[in-house]
């Protein structure tokens, strides 16, 4: 129960760990392979190794600005919550000024990136800056807020089958309609499962905070919940791989990355271990996202 991702040795002094810890930049591999599977799907192709450059790092400066941006918005209750509060802008590691500055230059450098990316990513660019900006403050009035968080895990398949949409595509209304959206809506419900590993620990906490989450709102059938959206993001995910035409490799990545998130389910049910069952997530992801970009390139026929 005392896990925390964003948890910091006290002992530690080396600034660019702080800072790496402080972002959770391991986290990225959440976002990075469900970003490229966009891109891939999307065009039944590779794209251009500058475009795919290009999305790896506007989604490092979003998750730098958003992530900043959420521990800055919590840092009070980060402070009073004895699982949150070695961390870097609770403990003064990371100072708020310091914060600030960090958000601004990140939000800059990701419209920068997304104005090189195409237009169509850069007129939609403030929209996905939006939704990241304002999930810290969904919290404090609806459950719905682990939607909202899962929703940015989504935009990362959204907004790589943009960036590679639009070096083809003039029209916004093409380019909507090419969206792996199969893909887009089961990475959402991917993502709500693991985010209550995160938030389950801290239900009574959250409750006495008057803060909102699914795991307030359904107490001991949290983690049922969590399993269903997540077993319903597999079928939307297999569904994808039919309706995209996919070969036997993404339908199999599909099914391995299903049995990580259940042994990661049955690690949070089972062993109580919501830290190990919320980084399996990491590596359901990871194979989920290069399943299905190698099955594109090699375009095995079933």
């Amino acid at each position: 129960m005392s896990w925390d991702p964003g948890g910091l040795n006290k002992n530690t002094k080396n600034k660019f760990y702080i800072i790496m810890k402080f972002l959770r930049i391991e986290q990225t591999f959440f976002s990075l392979p469900m970003a490229y599977l966009g891109a891939f799907v999307a065009i039944r192709g590779v794209p251009p190794v500058s475009t795919m450059i290009l999305i790896f790092f506007a989604l490092f400066f979003l998750r730098a600005a958003g992530m900043t941006n959420d521990n800055l918005a919590d840092v009070d209750i980060d402070a009073k919550n004895p699982r949150t509060r070695n961390r870097p802008l609770v403990t003064g590691a990371i100072k708020i000024n310091e914060a600030k500055v960090m958000i601004v230059t990140s939000l800059v450098l990701f419209f920068v990136t997304a104005y090189f990316v195409n237009i169509w990513a850069f007129v939609l660019s403030p929209i996905v800056a939006l939704i990241v900006m304002t999930y810290p403050y969904m919290k404090r009035y609806t459950a719905f807020a682990n939607y909202h968080l899962a929703s940015i895990q989504g935009l990362a398949v959204f907004s790589g089958a943009v960036a590679a949409l639009g070096l083809y595509y003039d029209s916004l209304s093409q380019i909507l309609l090419r969206v792996p959206w199969f893909f887009v809506i089961g990475t959402i419900l991917w993502a709500v499962g693991f985010d209550l590993y995160n938030h389950i620990p801290d239900a009574k906490f959250d409750k006495e905070m008057g803060l909102h989450s699914f795991a307030v709102l359904l107490g001991d059938k949290a983690l049922t919940f969590a399993g269903l959206n997540q077993l319903l993001s597999v079928v939307l995910d297999l569904a994808g791989d039919l309706y995209y035409r996919l070969g036997p490799i993404a339908i199999v990545a599909t099914i391995i990355h299903g049995l990580i998130m259940a042994y990661a389910y049955y690690l949070a049910s089972q062993k109580n271990n919501f830290g190990k069952a919320f980084y399996y997530n990491i590596y359901s992801s990871i194979v989920l996202g290069l399943g299905v970009d190698i099955d594109v390139v090699l375009g095995i026929p079933f």
